[in-house]
Order: structure tokens, then sequence, then C-alpha cells
């Protein structure tokens, strides 16, 4: 019976370093191809607790209410800028309780009675030097929602750095910042969260033939920004 030989052992170094290199270069993808750009999960949560007072020789409406939302959606980068996917927005928690004191009587409206409830616009992310700007408004309405020949806008959350308007509602923040901002290098984690307070406080005064009406309106902000890198 014959027996097979085994090969010289320069030969099986050879085949061995073969199999060795051959492993490697399949493990490389082939040329042309390259990694898909990486996209991130967006989760933006606020929550508005406030109150407000419209105030004239006649009558008096007072309120407060809370808001809370989450936001969701996705970003991915375009060039040198960011793009921004809305998915869907939950409104989780919505009340607002107006008591009316007028001339011989009083009432009590809720959130029955507004229109529509505050809608929260994340509106775009900017990159301003080394940081990630978002910003963000909420649309309100008009009060007070009782019998009242006139009507003021609530104001409420916003972060917008570029108008007139963001300006004035910076310039009444009395505790903490409004600045939505986070580091660009962050976006390189596997996930990363970071939260934002603000208080806010204004008090204005408008005159009428029958006298001057206050206007006033106050609210605590918190916001919780969630970021998942795909």
């Amino acid at each position: 019976m014959r027996t097979g030989r085994l090969a010289p052992r320069s030969a099986m170094g050879k085949g061995l370093r073969f199999l060795i290199v051959f492993g490697l270069v399949a493990a490389v993808p082939p040329l042309g191809l390259s990694p898909k750009p990486p996209w991130w999960g967006v989760r933006f949560a606020l929550t508005i607790r406030g109150t407000y007072v419209v105030k004239d020789p006649e009558k008096a409406f007072a309120g407060d209410f809370t808001y809370k939302a989450l936001w969701e959606g996705t970003m991915e980068r375009d060039g040198e800028d960011f793009l921004l996917y809305h998915a869907k927005t939950d409104v989780q928690d919505w009340a607002i309780r107006e008591k009316a004191t007028l001339p011989g009587s009083s009432r009590v409206l809720t959130e029955k009675d507004v229109p529509e409830e505050p809608g929260i616009q994340l509106n775009y992310i900017l990159r301003q030097g080394e940081d990630l700007r978002f910003d963000f408004e909420v649309k309100g309405f008009q009060v007070p929602l009782g019998p009242s020949p006139e009507r003021f806008e609530l104001v409420l959350p916003s972060s917008r750095e570029d108008s007139e308007e963001g300006a004035n509602y910076a310039a009444s923040i009395a505790k903490g910042t409004n600045r939505i901002r986070i580091a660009e290098e962050g976006l390189e984690k596997a996930s990363l969260e970071k939260s934002f307070a603000w208080d806010w406080k204004r008090q204005q005064w408008a005159v009428r033939d029958n006298g001057a009406v206050q206007v006033s309106g106050s609210h605590k902000v918190t916001v919780v920004i969630t970021i998942a890198r795909h």
C-alpha cells in the first residue's frame, strides 16, 4: 500500500501564508464601495408650566397651564449642514384652567375652550462654530379665554436667536438660558442626552380709554434632547 508524502516544511509555510493573506484580502470590501453615511434619531422632549393674568378695571382673568410634548425625527449630514426630518409629535399632557372674574359673576374655562392646542415646531439645526444650535418654537393662542373685548397672544417658549421676536423673548428670561446647543463632536458617540431649563417672566401694561390693562405671564421650561447614532 502506498502512503502519501508530507509536503516539505517550506511548502507548508508558503501555503499557510497564502491562506492568511487570502483571508485578509477577502475581508476588504470591493473597490468603489464605501460605508453608508451615519444618520441620527432625534427625540426632543419639552415640558412647560406657566401662568398668565389679564386684568382691567372691570374684569380679571387668571390662568395656569401645563404642556408636555415629545417631538421625534431624524437628522443627517448635508455637506457642511444638517437636514432635519420630522416623524411624529406626541402631546403627552395639555391642560389649562382660567378663572374669569366678571362684574357680578365668575366662571372657569379649560382647554376645551381653546380652539387649538399649542404646537411645538423644531425648525432647523444650524452649525455655529463647534456647536449645533436647535431652533424651536411653540405656537400658542390668544388670552383671555373668557369674554373680553381685547385678547393678547400668550407668549410660549422659543429658542430663536435670529429674529427680533426671539431677542424680545430672551430678554425676559429670569433664570437659565434658552440657547439649545450641543457640541458637534458628541455625534460620534452611540448616544447622548442633554437637558436645558429656564424661567421666563414678563409684565406689561396697555393703556385704554377705560383704564390700563395689565398683561403678565410666566413659565418654567425643561427641554431634554436625546440623539442616537445609526
